[in-house]
């Protein structure tokens, strides 16, 4: 399979496609199912309804897309004060 990743892209992020923080790792981890390995709607649910996060409007994109949003309104949950679970991990400023 020919990897479709721009040099660019490669060289910032990895293979992981994201930003390598702790959210981002965290998050990463809890939506991806550990058998297959691929992205898991009803864990990513999950994650966004421990943190109180609507997520059905960005159900027109992919995974991906939808899972780094997630972690940017987390991350700006954060950055206001407040506290964020992920699979029993808790993050605050």
């Amino acid at each position: 399979m020919p990897d479709v990743m721009t040099d660019k892209f490669m060289l910032k992020y990895g293979r992981s496609g994201n930003c390598g923080d702790d959210v981002a790792e965290a998050l990463a981890m809890a939506v991806t199912d550990g058998t297959s390995g691929r992205f898991n709607e009803m864990k990513y649910r999950q994650v966004a309804d421990d943190n109180m996060v609507a997520i059905d409007k960005w159900g027109h994109l992919n995974n991906g897309q939808r899972r780094m949003l997630l972690g940017n309104v987390l991350r700006g949950k954060i950055r206001r004060g407040g506290t964020v679970k992920i699979n029993g991990g808790v993050f605050q400023e």
